[in-house]
């Protein structure tokens, strides 16, 4: 039918009973002008409402019935503001719905309306208390607040003895109870109900329309889509649609009358409430939560053991380095870079050198090259190097780090610390090689057999009594002694001998802290002697660490790609499923901010537990790992309680850190894809 422009008597608009107050809002005047909607499916166009004009005053009870396709559901969408017309207006508590923006749009599906579905549409992961609550949560109400309300619905519908049961364990008629109860959360003043006894029996759809009866005596507009004649005379007005248009209205419309009172705001879903969603959703699909939160666990437990390994080789190199402040020493040589003239390396050099500015100490090394045998048996003479100890009060920059044993006593007494490789060679195990007496006899005065043979090699003897992993000081068997023992020894050699060679292989110079290091250096070098400091020793190696890094964080990138990945489909697979829930979601009020803040906690979720298990993963590998190279390491004679992977408290955080974000972001498209979901869309998706 057409509708004329016969004044209509104006109605106010009313309040609900007191008795009421809590369970119903100020009821919502309707009304469309014109309004037409068309959807289009590439060239095809389909009208499913054409130029419909309707008016419903605040707490009348309306029927609008029709064949299916005849653009019920259509309209009902747009009183609900599920939906905006492609033309004219659609009036609800006053306002324009189809010019509000989409977040007051949102409010007003949130504070005003009321909807019950005929395929109930409940989230099957929440218990019959937490789908009614569903919209206070979204409308930020305190958890107290709504468990109260929520309890107080389902005792409304009968249903108070099954509040903790999830929609699988509810017959059909309990479900779309619980649909009711939901649809009266946030106290609506429009109850919107789709066919909502198109699936349940007489009895149980006799109950939900009594229950929409007496809603409507209490004060709510109640608009109810349904093609059964017999409930449609139930109603106080029918309107019958064809084809997109009113065909019949059986009632006198009345002005919809003033708006209701504004409402302020809600405050909108909590990141805790969001949180118990991601809980109770990634709790429905263990399995599949489970292997995603394993892959990112395996990209973590890489990316954890890479940063743990590159710690502790760094570790492992300062510390041998610094032992005993060899990161403050520097090397001192005889002949500065680009330099013909000879520095010679003696003692007056060290007096000199000692004497510079913020220098701690200096001495020199003595280095001869000869034949070691043991006191007992002198029969087998094994090739040895001689090296000095420094002065007995700087032993530790020797950093020599003993398998057994002690170092010498002072500068002057015939003890000698061994290699464990020398010790093999006289036939000695570390322990075996304490106390043992072993004499020296000097042929070179260099590391290297060459220059000026010792015609006269003199023997010195001394006592074991500490034994060093072989690798701690060259690949060579070889003996250490105290520094003026070596000295004298060194003297008496030369004079014996004719040896003209400096008298130390170099100096070692202490500076007094690290950051006078370079400038000790400086000094050295401006005397014209060439100096190294183990900076220039740890460059190299540096470089080389920073390149076996490179390699191994690609693999670890790689494996987090991979883990971001099985994250990214999870949640697609995810929104694919929840279709439905998301326009559930939707249809009582949640923004798309509220959707999107769903999956991307869900997905922080499954980040965080990844997460934990990769770094306590990682934790128990490193430990592994650790063992096994130190076993090795022993077997191979050198006890260095070796740690090279060190998972320190920042890497663990970082890595945490990283899985949780890792996980928000894959989670984000997801989740913005979810946001973006079309309400009537998602309700329809099977």
């Amino acid at each position: 039918m057409t509708l004329t422009n016969t004044p209509l008597p104006a109605v106010e608009s009313q309040r609900p009973p007191p008795d009421m107050l809590d369970l119903l809002g100020q009821p919502v005047g309707l009304r469309t002008d014109n309004a037409r909607r068309v959807f289009r499916s590439g060239d095809v166009e389909v009208v499913a409402l054409d130029g419909v004009s309707i008016e419903i005053a605040p707490g009348e009870f309306v029927a609008i019935t029709g064949p299916s396709g005849g653009g019920k559901s259509t309209l009902l969408a747009l009183l609900g503001g599920l939906d905006r017309p492609s033309s004219g207006t659609v009036y609800a508590a006053g306002a324009p719905l189809d010019q509000l923006t989409q977040g007051a749009l949102d409010d007003y599906r949130l504070q005003r309306v009321g909807t019950i579905f005929q395929t109930f549409n409940l989230v099957p992961s929440l218990s019959a208390l937490d789908n009614v609550a569903l919209p206070l949560a979204l409308a930020g109400v305190p958890v107290g607040e709504r468990r109260r309300r929520g309890r107080l619905l389902l005792e409304l519908v009968g249903l108070g003895h099954r509040a903790g049961f999830r929609p699988p364990r509810l017959a059909g008629g309990e479900q779309q109870r619980v649909a009711v109860a939901r649809a009266l959360a946030n106290r609506p003043g429009l109850v919107l109900a789709d066919e909502p006894t198109g699936n349940l029996d007489t009895s149980r759809g006799e109950a939900v329309m009594n229950l929409l009866e007496d809603l409507n005596r209490r004060g709510a507009t109640v608009v109810l889509v349904t093609h059964d004649p017999e409930l449609a005379r139930r109603a106080q007005r029918a309107i019958h649609l064809r084809d997109g248009r009113v065909v019949s209205d059986s009632g006198t419309q009345r002005r919809t009358g003033r708006a209701p009172d504004t409402l302020p705001p809600p405050e909108r879903l909590s990141r805790r409430d969001a949180l118990n969603l991601g809980l109770s959703s990634t709790s429905r699909r263990p399995l599949r939560t489970a292997l995603t939160a394993a892959g990112v666990a395996m990209g973590i437990v890489v990316m954890s053991l890479i940063l743990a390994l590159a710690a502790g080789l760094q570790q492992e190199v300062i510390e041998s380095v610094n032992h005993g402040g060899q990161l403050q020493q520097v090397l001192v040589q005889s002949t500065a870079p680009n330099s013909t003239q000879h520095v010679r390396l003696d003692k007056a050099a060290v007096g000199k050198l000692s004497k510079a500015p913020y220098v701690k100490s200096a001495w020199g090394e003595v280095v001869i090259s000869g034949a070691l045998v043991s006191a007992a048996d002198t029969s087998t003479p094994v090739p040895t190097l001689l090296y000095s100890l420094p002065p007995h009060d700087q032993v530790a920059a020797s950093g020599i780090a003993l398998t057994a044993g002690r170092m010498p006593g002072s500068n002057t007494i015939a003890e000698a610390v061994i290699s464990s490789q020398q010790a093999k060679r006289l036939g000695w195990s570390p322990s075996q090689a304490l106390g043992k007496r072993i004499v020296f006899k000097g042929q070179f005065p260099s590391a290297v057999p060459s220059g000026q043979p010792a015609a006269a090699q003199i023997p010195i003897a001394f006592t074991i009594v500490g034994v060093a992993p072989a690798g701690q000081q060259d690949s060579q068997a070889w003996v250490r002694i105290p520094a003026t023992l070596a000295d004298t020894y060194w003297t008496e050699s030369a004079a014996a001998n004719g040896w003209t060679q400096d008298p130390y292989a170099s100096l070692v110079v202490l500076a007094t802290s690290l950051d006078r290091v370079q400038g000790v250096r400086d000094e050295v070098q401006a005397r014209g002697y060439a100096a190294l400091t183990s900076d220039d020793q740890l460059r190299d190696v540096a470089q080389r660490l920073r390149y076996a890094d490179l390699a191994l964080t690609g693999l670890a990138v790689l494996a987090l790609l991979i883990a971001a990945l099985l994250i990214i489909n999870t949640m697609l697979t995810a929104v694919l499923e929840r279709t439905r829930e998301i326009g559930v979601l939707k249809a009582v009020g949640a923004r798309a901010k509220d959707v999107t803040l769903i999956f991307v906690t869900e997905a922080a979720l499954i980040g965080a537990s990844a997460g934990i298990i990769g770094v306590v993963g990682a934790a128990l590998l490193s430990r592994g790992a650790n063992s096994v190279v130190d076993n090795l390491a022993r077997a191979q004679g050198a006890h260095l309680d070796l740690r090279l992977f060190q998972l320190g408290p920042l890497i663990v955080v970082a890595a945490l850190v990283f899985a949780v974000v890792l996980s928000m972001l894959s989670g984000l498209l997801p989740a913005l894809r979810a946001a973006r979901l079309d309400p009537i869309q998602a309700l329809r998706y099977e």
